[in-house]
């Protein structure tokens, strides 16, 4: 819809804003997806001893979040992360505005536009998502048959507002009553929720559901303005990504003793040079430690001095 209107590609490579990237390796695969994600493609093996995959990235400038996560990644530079094999490297703008189709378990591959919708909103900043739909299956868009939803993300801290203005558009595309799950990312259980249908106040549902606030409201005409706002006392989770907090998950997963992960933990996130690391990892062996895990461990230690 956007490529249509603006020329604006879905998928714009990192290099498109950051030519001064083009030519290394390492980044120049990332791009954005929408105006809503950025992607880091995994392009190389897991580690076998390690479980993950070591993916080096560069995010670009603003606040970042991983999108599975949560975890907040300052933009405008590079990182090193490690991935499962049920990970990827997905991620959130501040403010990011994601609606997802919560499908029919027993119809997954219904292409119809959905009844019920999630919404991701990731916090920070200001955003305005329009959200396009069409009947998925011929060129009458092109007649001017789809539908528009304007999503709005009024943010300031402690206190935010989700507006969904009323649809449109060519009626018949889009189910005229709909079901929201909003779901706030990185968000503690808010004091004060009001729900707004038009001018009649409309119950929904609350909970926590990890680290996120979710609102859920019943089926909604979509002819009307649906509004939320929540007030609270410190509710945004500053979810920082701490490279140490990974590093200790490795060693959690890993198949060793307890007493030689407690061991290797004290010498990873000890005050020492590096150097000096690498030579107490080693001496390690004496105690059971294996090569695979000694060489891995000396690889983890060389990355983080990348960074």
């Amino acid at each position: 819809y956007k490529y249509s209107k603006t020329g604006l590609p879905l998928l714009q490579p990192l290099y498109y804003r950051y030519p001064e990237l083009y030519d290394e390796p390492t980044y120049k695969n990332e791009y954005y997806f929408g105006t809503e994600l950025f992607i880091a493609p995994i392009t190389d093996r897991k580690d076998p001893v390690m479980n993950r995959t070591v993916t080096k990235l560069f995010l670009p400038n603003g606040m970042w979040y991983d999108f599975k996560t949560g975890k907040k990644f300052p933009g405008g530079k590079r990182y090193i992360s490690f991935f499962k094999d049920e990970d990827y490297p997905v991620f959130a703008k501040q403010g990011g505005i994601i609606p997802m189709a919560i499908l029919d378990p027993n119809n997954r591959n219904d292409t119809k536009n959905p009844e019920r919708m999630e919404i991701h909103i990731f916090p920070g900043k200001n955003n305005t998502y329009k959200l396009y739909e069409d009947d998925g299956t011929s060129n009458a868009y092109k007649e001017g048959n789809f539908m528009t939803t304007s999503i709005d993300y009024n943010y300031l801290p402690n206190n935010f507002t989700v507006i969904i203005r009323p649809l449109e558009g060519k009626k018949g595309i889009v189910p005229v009553n709909r079901g929201y799950k909003i779901r706030f990312r990185n968000t503690r259980l808010a004091d004060d929720v009001i729900v707004y249908l038009g001018t009649n106040r409309l119950d929904v549902k609350t909970y926590l559901d990890e680290d996120d606030f979710v609102v859920e409201t019943p089926l909604v005409n979509t002819d009307e303005q649906l509004s939320i706002n929540c007030k609270g006392k410190d509710i945004e989770i500053d979810a920082v990504r701490l490279i140490n907090d990974d590093i200790d998950t490795i060693i959690s997963d890993l198949k060793i003793s307890t007493i030689l992960k407690e061991k290797v933990s004290a010498i990873m996130f000890s005050e020492d040079d590096i150097k000096k690391k690498r030579i107490q990892i080693r001496k390690l062996a004496a105690q059971g430690l294996g090569d695979l895990f000694i060489k891995m461990f000396l690889k983890l230690l060389e990355y983080i001095s990348e960074f």
